[in-house]
């Protein structure tokens, strides 16, 4: 009669008849009255120490001696089983996989194949949570509940990090925290100790409880001030320690004193302090104070070439003097330009507008060079550089030239804004724009010092 094989769970495996055998695993299973019986049996048992693989079945074990493996059949395939090990120093003859738990800093450590790796917690030696630790709380009196990262040391939160609104934690709360809101929040204490973000930071709305809004600033040229400065208080305001100089309003009476001279401004027109003028609020001596400036010369402090009398929007109506020094050598005027050019290039009456970048060699439109540095500008209030270039008309001025230059060379335009020395019998009253002080010794377009003189 024939066996009727099943697994544990009842499952018919294989029907063995008399005198045969059954290869469905790696066991071979005999039937009755199988002759040779023995050899199989003795070779099912070796299969059974070395855990052949040779037929799987889910949950059978099998040694891979090839790589020192203990693995399972789960149906599909074989998979490794990973030794885990508890110690205090680390396990040697290791797989990748293999799992650590380190006794004496109680962290749980994984084999990567050729050193163990940190699987956690970060905290050493029972010391507590350490790290990012993702958090739910509870906020009062909605009992909404928030999820937000707890930076936590050693159990102790020192700061939450949350993407709502602005909340309150319920309960008993979080110490350090009486409120928290989206953003990046500290506590208020922790250990005693106030934490503080350390370094440079790029922007804060606020400075000591204060909206940034609230303050003041000078932020160095061509920045302004966006509120108005109030010292709300008519006794104004003082300087120096015993209020010196005070600055008051009585009613709409403003007043500005100087408490050690009688009420009086002293200005002080030398360093020794010998000469002194007085300057009152009701102007009686005001004629003091410029009647010093007369007897000597207005003279200036700080860098040279720093500092204007007027401006281009709010300037003086006629200067007399007897003469005049400039650092720099020629008289240009301001002339409507029909684009941008630089300084050096040779211009000439035409275009849409007043002047234009003179084309052609030997050109009897010349009119003038583009001024690097003008001494004397004329016509300043027409425009800027870009729309109204100051032209050059006579004086010393840089001249974009092109060709071999020799000093005392009279130059002419070469066309496209340049120039070059004339050539015998070239130079005209009428073609010639002025004369090069220097020698050009290359070729290629350079620029020439020389005298312009544009007739």
């Amino acid at each position: 009669m024939a066996y009727q094989i099943n697994l544990t769970d009842g499952t018919p495996f294989a029907t063995i008849a008399d005198g045969t055998i059954n290869t469905s695993s790696s066991m071979v299973l005999v039937g009755k009255n199988y002759a040779g019986y023995g050899e199989f049996l003795d070779t099912n048992f070796i299969h059974l120490l070395e855990n052949s693989s040779a037929i799987s079945l889910a949950g059978q074990l099998w040694w891979d001696k090839s790589n020192n493996l203990l693995k399972v059949y789960n149906g599909t395939t074989f998979k490794t089983i990973s030794a885990a090990t508890a110690s205090t120093t680390q396990p040697a003859s290791n797989v990748t996989g293999d799992l650590w738990y380190d006794i004496t800093n109680q962290q749980l450590k994984v084999y990567n194949g050729s050193a163990f790796i940190l699987v956690g917690p970060q905290s050493t030696g029972g010391g507590g949570t350490t790290g990012a630790v993702p958090a739910t709380i509870t906020d009062t009196p909605a009992g909404v509940s928030h999820t937000v990262i707890e930076l936590t040391i050693q159990d102790a939160v020192v700061g939450i990090v949350s993407s709502d609104a602005e909340f309150t934690p319920a309960g008993a709360g979080i110490p350090g925290f009486t409120t928290v809101k989206p953003g990046l929040n500290l506590a208020s204490t922790v250990n005693g100790q106030t934490p503080l973000f350390q370094g440079t930071a790029a922007n804060a709305v606020l400075l000591n409880g204060v909206a940034s809004t609230g303050f003041i600033r000078n932020s160095g040229t061509g920045q302004t001030m966006s509120t108005t400065l109030g010292v709300l208080t008519d006794s104004g305001l003082s300087v120096g320690a015993d209020s010196d100089f005070r600055v008051s309003v009585s009613g709409t009476a403003v007043q500005i004193d100087n408490q050690t001279q009688d009420g009086n401004i002293v200005f002080r027109v030398n360093d020794g302090g010998v000469t002194t003028a007085v300057l009152t609020l009701d102007g009686a001596n005001a004629a003091a104070v410029f009647s010093a400036f007369s007897t000597s010369s207005i003279q200036k402090s700080g860098t040279n070439a720093v500092g204007n009398i007027g401006s281009a929007s709010n300037y003086f109506n006629r200067v007399f003097a007897t003469a005049t020094t400039a650092l720099y050598a020629d008289v240009a005027e301001r002339f409507a330009s029909d684009t941008t050019y630089e300084p050096g290039t040779v211009v000439e009456l035409g275009g849409p507008k007043e002047i234009t970048i003179s084309q052609n060699e030997l050109s009897e439109n010349v009119f003038g060079v583009i001024s690097t540095r003008a001494a004397f500008l004329m016509n300043g209030g027409a425009g800027e550089d870009d729309t109204h270039p100051p032209v050059a008309v006579t004086g010393r001025v840089p001249v974009r030239c092109t060709g071999l230059i020799k000093k005392g060379d009279r130059l002419v335009s070469a066309g496209n804004g340049l120039a070059r020395a004339a050539q015998p019998g070239e130079a005209t009253a009428f073609n010639t724009i002025g004369r090069a002080l220097v020698d050009k010794e290359y070729s290629d377009e350079g620029v020439v010092e020389a005298i312009v003189m544009i007739k």
